[in-house]
């Protein structure tokens, strides 16, 4: 007799024993539990499933008394199916779980699995488009869309139409600060970075803009004010409050927050004690010290391999590359094309720096890419990926995979996207068709 049969028998016998004590009751009693569907053992899988891509999940439990039964299937709490035979085809990352309850005139039974996706995340790159975490396998050649779902049971990242998300990938977590005017759902969450497995989330405030991972247990969120985040318990206290202000880009360096406040209007760059920040209590407002670098539009700032950060001023007077030395002096090289500009409300299109080569690539406004090779200027003087017409604007920060270097850059023609990759020497690798789905973040775990 199936286990869950047996415990619905003892169960319902016990019931019906303290409901009446003549025979006639007690036969009654036990002739309906009879009646109840019973599965067959072995017809029911018990255990996780596993299935390849591409595979279809097909479950029949058979019954000792099929008569009159009726069948729900659901899917993650949804039901999907009313058929005696449950089949899924795994045609993306998936891990979800499976209800069956069968019910006839006498009662019903419910019985509980699992599947999941056999799936390999480390051959491909994941990015962020439409609001949630799509992968491509760079071996099969496959895009796979809305992994981020498939994985946790239908859960999203709460993104509306008009938000974007500000993404940290450190220590094997993918932090995500949803940027939206929303104050009552969550916007920051914590995901496995190899997984894509939700772990975390919270509400932590309004018009959010900014995210700086400080160490391994707090990290800055920005917007209207600055907000200290615990990255294990979640929780927040707003040390600085004061309405629209926001980081929004910032790097650790030698003992520092590098802060880029603007996102149009001429303003210096900041520099806060990571110390007074982790110490700060709550409306404690931490000191800001300029920097002699002025910038009129959301940058970034890198490490390089030389040990120092750099970052890029644009004001109305001039563009330059702007060397951060470790004892926060600067140096500054003309530049001869003014970089690629972000608005309040899109990502910022900002530099990317090599760990293993003094390398930075730098955007320029018109969509050409500029390879600078520290301490050569003059490697400045020309594109080393000249603008495409055809692939049109940059729409986001172009990202280096450290391990093979190759460049992978977001092109939008006329709302067609495209993932493009370059190889090391500037050559054109492959291409990625996003569609009408415009990829923020190009994010790798491996």
């Amino acid at each position: 007799m199936n286990k869950l049969y047996t415990t619905l028998l003892i169960a319902c016998i016990a019931v019906g024993f303290t409901a009446c004590n003549d025979d006639n009751c007690d036969d009654l009693h036990l002739g309906n539990l009879a009646n109840y569907p019973n599965v067959l053992k072995g017809t029911f899988p018990t255990e996780d499933q596993v299935l390849e891509l591409g595979e279809t999940l097909e479950i029949t439990p058979e019954l000792l008394n099929p008569e009159d039964a009726t069948y729900s299937w659901l899917l993650n709490g949804k039901e999907i199916s009313t058929e005696q035979t449950f089949t899924y085809q795994v045609d993306n990352p998936c891990r979800a779980d499976l209800t069956c309850v069968i019910t006839n005139k006498y009662g019903k039974v419910e019985m509980n699995t699992s599947f999941r996706s056999n799936h390999d995340f480390s051959k491909g790159f994941f990015y962020l488009a439409d609001g949630t975490f799509n992968f491509y396998d760079t071996e099969k050649k496959v895009t796979y869309k809305d992994c981020y779902s498939s994985l946790n049971a239908g859960k999203t990242l709460g993104m509306g139409s008009y938000d974007n998300a500000n993404i940290s990938n450190y220590n094997g977590k993918f932090y995500v600060l949803v940027k939206t005017s929303t104050s009552n759902k969550d916007q920051f969450f914590v995901v496995d970075a190899k997984t894509l497995y939700y772990e975390n989330s919270a509400i932590v405030g309004a018009n959010l803009n900014g995210l700086t991972i400080l160490n391994d247990q707090y990290a800055l969120v920005t917007g209207d004010g600055i907000h200290r985040i615990d990255l294990k318990s979640l929780s927040n206290i707003k040390i600085k409050d004061k309405y629209m202000f926001s980081i929004y880009n910032g790097l650790v360096f030698n003992g520092k927050v590098l802060s880029n406040e603007t996102y149009k209007d001429d303003a210096p760059v900041q520099s806060y004690d990571v110390n007074e920040l982790l110490a700060a209590k709550e409306g404690e407002e931490p000191t800001a010290t300029p920097l002699d670098i002025n910038q009129n539009q959301k940058t970034n700032f890198v490490l390089a391999k030389d040990g120092n950060a750099y970052t890029l001023e644009a004001t109305s007077e001039g563009n330059y590359l702007v060397k951060i030395n470790k004892d926060f002096t600067v140096e500054k090289t003309l530049l001869a094309f003014q970089p690629a500009k972000s608005s309040y409300s899109t990502p910022t299109i900002g530099m990317v720096a090599s760990e293993s080569e003094n390398i930075i690539y730098i955007v320029s406004n018109d969509g050409a890419i500029y390879k600078y090779v520290i301490g050569e200027n003059n490697s400045l003087s020309q594109p080393f990926i000249a603008v495409d017409k055809l692939k049109s604007s940059i729409t986001a920060t172009p990202q280096l995979n450290q391990q093979t270097g190759e460049l992978y850059v977001v092109y939008n023609q006329k709302s067609k996207y495209t993932i493009t990759v370059y190889n090391k020497d500037g050559s054109l690798n492959y291409s990625v068709d996003c569609g009408s789905s415009s990829p923020s973040h190009v994010l790798f775990n491996n």
